[in-house]
């Protein structure tokens, strides 16, 4: 049943020119209309047998990439930004209320990683911590790591179990600057 609020095609093909896939789907068999239709159906057929094809898939393998994402503190702007695709979209499909997509979406949602997170994102706080008090064992201070840090205090303010992106790059970024492996 098509939904009321989608015009028919008859009435989208009255003010169209013949030669049309459109003018075909509505009902006419004229040469250049069915050369169209045929053209269409060919190069439909050669996308699909090259796996280039585009229907409708279910939309769960990207919201559960979603929400594995937003555990690592990428969240649905920072998915739409990196895929492409609207930040409506990925938020109907994060809640549930989406549950086929097109197969071109689902891969550019799946090929987003966690590199996409932006710098103010809360990150989870383990791995900058394991690192600063490998630095701390080292023989670093916590004054000398927050200046090199580019802390405006010498002290090390940064929370125990979620922490800004930035400042997870930041420590990162010192980390492997002295921790050569």
């Amino acid at each position: 049943m098509r939904p009321t609020h989608l015009r028919d095609v008859a009435e989208l093909a009255a003010q169209k020119s013949h030669g049309i896939r459109l003018k075909y789907m509505a009902g006419c068999r004229c040469l250049p209309c069915r050369a169209a239709n045929s053209r269409y159906e060919c190069e439909w057929a050669k996308a699909r047998k090259s796996g280039d094809w585009n229907g409708l898939v279910p939309a769960d393998p990207a919201r559960r990439h979603i929400l594995r994402l937003s555990k690592q503190g990428v969240g649905r702007r920072a998915v739409a930004d990196a895929s492409d695709v609207s930040a409506s979209i990925i938020a109907q499909i994060r809640c549930g209320r989406r549950t086929q997509i097109r197969k071109r979406t689902l891969n550019r949602i799946l090929e987003v990683t966690n590199l996409a997170v932006s710098d103010a994102a809360l990150v989870p706080a383990g791995k900058t911590w394991r690192q600063i008090h490998t630095l701390l064992e080292e023989g670093f201070s916590r004054a000398e790591l927050a200046r090199r840090l580019g802390f405006a205090s010498p002290a090390l303010q940064l929370g125990k179990n979620r922490i800004l992106a930035r400042n997870a790059a930041r420590v990162d970024r010192l980390y492997r600057l002295f921790m050569k492996e």
